[in-house]
């Protein structure tokens, strides 16, 4: 099963020779109810976020979300109440990333449930638990990682519109030994991508998939193996600036069926970029949200 896991550019066939994967148009928001920056675990975390500015942007951003695709929203206290009668965990108080839902798991092919996260930091460890309780109480099936290893979700493992293949940042927050169970275990193709630098901590900071063949990228995230490998299977990469990619997180946009492209609205040079291609773009503020290190792809958890 060694050739699921992609090293090198010149090891990946064709897109057209992986199988097909239906588009997402499913999305889990969550509950910002405690959001707040309480510590620092990336570069971009500072103080003084207005808590209330930010429940009307999460607010706004799930309304314009429910415009076109279909939503669910966890509440984190109601989860906690089912949650702390089975777990010893941190309360919601305690965890003010949860919004952050992006990170919690991914979703697994063919309607088979989720890959639970593995955090790397102590400060989010607890978190997955929730999305874990908000699925049992769904009845829907999770997984977790056999091997000790970190993995953060769809922060890092993003699916190719489209394909049945999976991108995987590795570096900073995810092991790379965690792409490699996946690809064994669960029978996926995986390219991984190393990323170059802690200012891109997680892959969705640096990349998003538009359609089956465009993506939204920062090259300098990327090693030049990283570099070959997604210019060899999209046919178009547009390309932002570090500044865009760390100060506007333009590459933190989200793409719903390949049509619609919800974007941070400060990015007027990639919104540009994305509509002269003819991409519709959904703009939304978030900047209370990157106070902490994250904008739309973060809070909307695909799947």
């Amino acid at each position: 099963m060694g050739n699921r896991l992609y090293m090198e550019p010149d090891a990946l066939p064709p897109l057209d020779s992986f199988s097909g994967r239906s588009r997402d148009n499913s999305v889990l928001f969550t509950t910002p109810t405690h959001f707040s920056v309480d510590y620092r675990i990336n570069p971009y975390m500072v103080s003084g976020v207005d808590r209330d500015a930010a429940s009307n942007q999460w607010h706004d951003l799930v309304d314009r979300y429910e415009e076109i695709a279909d939503v669910a929203v966890m509440d984190v206290e109601a989860v906690w109440d089912d949650l702390k009668e089975t777990e010893e965990v941190a309360p919601p108080s305690e965890l003010p990333d949860m919004t952050f839902c992006s990170n919690h798991a991914l979703s697994l092919p063919n309607g088979d449930g989720f890959l639970l996260a593995e955090m790397a930091t102590e400060e989010r460890r607890d978190e997955p638990a929730y999305f874990r309780q908000w699925c049992e109480n769904r009845e829907i099936t999770t997984e977790t990682l056999r091997s000790d290893v970190t993995f953060e979700g769809c922060g890092d493992a993003r699916w190719h519109p489209g394909r049945r293949l999976l991108w995987g940042g590795y570096g900073p927050r995810t092991d790379l030994a965690a792409y490699r169970e996946i690809a064994d275990r669960f029978d996926i193709p995986v390219v991984p991508l190393e990323l170059t630098d802690e200012a891109y901590y997680h892959l969705d900071v640096c990349f998003s998939a538009i359609d089956e063949h465009t993506a939204v990228v920062c090259p300098d995230a990327f090693t030049e193996t990283g570099r070959e490998k997604l210019d060899r299977m999209f046919e178009t990469l547009i390309t932002v600036t570090p500044e865009a990619a760390q100060e506007h997180f333009a590459c933190n946009c989200h793409s719903i069926a390949g049509d619609v492209v919800v974007i941070e609205r400060s990015n007027r040079e990639t919104i540009t970029a994305l509509e002269s291609r003819g991409y519709d773009t959904l703009c939304v503020s978030t900047d209370e949200f990157m106070k902490a290190g994250g904008s739309v792809a973060c809070m909307a958890f695909p799947h």
